[in-house]
């Protein structure tokens, strides 16, 4: 159990309470709030996805908002899943505190709005975001994505779960971010991210690459050269966001390690999209750390979709093709290191395996 962890047991186990926002605010009373069910008249429509809570689109004297209430116990089964709620009401509290502030708050134009949280209720009020899944990468979408992403970090925040489902495009075509269950507080001029500096992979643009474009991209079947395509125009903008924070490393001396990882980063992009035999190059490296990643992730919590197992059967074909490719480029890292690429096929057959038997 690490130090973040600890805290969040202790916090959970003692009396203390955190509320975000002010019961005038609330549509209903909280108390009423948490008792919602699927049968009350003022709720809309149900969303039962979510593995920490259950979702509700409710109306109120005309008005929409959207009510998240705790899962007695959540479906991810293990200590962050466990406690993801608890941290999403202390991540709206961060935001809250940022959105209060005229100077800050435009940063933040692109998180949800908080109405009412309150932790031992189990209960957070947001507004109601009519809206869709990203649909079309454009170009605004991804500055808007990366631009919060980088002002979340500024003030501490790393955010780990960039998957479909926390990111919206509501009416006016504008990103909304609405779940921080796996956003971690982290020291932005000490520490790569919130696991300090022994990890050095995990950054913005490889979260947004790993938990949504990667399978993102398997779910619509594009083309290789579609692909690439829409993979430059992330990076392209991702460049932008790594620029712009090595600005601010340097302006508020940050260590010497994090800068020299920003500078890296920028140096590969900057390669890659140098030429389209580069950035196909970098594109085969980095689809395949995503996909490893993922999987890792929905074995540990226990949490496999249908899109875990075209993750697997992906990988099982980029080892098939691409084997001297991956290991020369340093795909193959923490548990696949070293491994031959039968030792690898192996591997993941045995994971496929686990993948079925964690369906949700």
């Amino acid at each position: 159990m690490n130090q973040r962890q600890k805290q969040q047991q202790e916090f959970d186990q003692s009396e203390q309470n955190l509320i975000v926002g002010s019961e005038q605010q609330c549509p209903l009373s909280p108390e009423q709030l948490a008792m919602t069910t699927a049968d009350c008249d003022y709720v809309v429509e149900t969303f039962e996805s979510g593995l920490t809570a259950q979702v509700f689109h409710i109306r109120i004297d005309g008005q929409d908002y959207t009510l998240k209430k705790k899962r007695p116990q959540a479906k991810v089964q293990n200590l962050d899943g466990q406690y993801s709620f608890l941290n999403e009401v202390q991540r709206r509290f961060d935001f809250q505190t940022q959105k209060n502030n005229p100077n800050s708050a435009p940063d933040f134009q692109h998180i949800v709005e908080t109405i009412y949280a309150n932790y031992r209720l189990g209960i957070i009020v947001s507004e109601w975001i009519e809206g869709t899944p990203i649909v079309e990468i454009t170009d605004d979408l991804m500055v808007e994505l990366f631009s919060t992403l980088l002002a979340c970090e500024r003030i501490g925040l790393f955010e780990w779960d960039l998957c479909s489902g926390n990111l919206l495009v509501n009416e006016q075509g504008q990103l909304k971010l609405f779940d921080f269950g796996y956003m971690y507080r982290f020291e932005p001029l000490q520490h790569f991210n919130s696991n300090g500096l022994s990890a050095p992979l995990f950054d913005a643009s490889e979260r947004f690459e790993t938990r949504f474009l990667s399978g993102w991209l398997l779910e619509k079947e594009y083309s290789q050269k579609e692909s690439l395509q829409l993979f430059k125009a992330v990076k392209r903008q991702a460049l932008r966001m790594l620029e712009d924070k090595r600005g601010w490393l340097d302006a508020n001396q940050a260590k010497p390690e994090v800068i020299e990882r920003v500078q890296a980063s920028i140096e590969k992009v900057e390669t890659a999209l140098s030429s389209d035999a580069k950035l196909e190059h970098l594109f085969t490296l980095e689809m395949f750390r995503s996909h490893v990643l993922d999987i890792e992730d929905d074995l540990e919590g226990k949490s496999c979709t249908s899109t875990t197992i075209k993750r697997v059967q992906f990988v099982l074909a980029m080892l098939e093709q691409h084997y001297n490719l991956l290991r020369e480029g340093g795909a193959l890292f923490y548990q696949n290191q070293d491994k031959s690429q039968a030792q690898l096929r192996e591997d993941y057959l045995r994971k496929k395996a686990l993948v079925v038997e964690y369906q949700l």
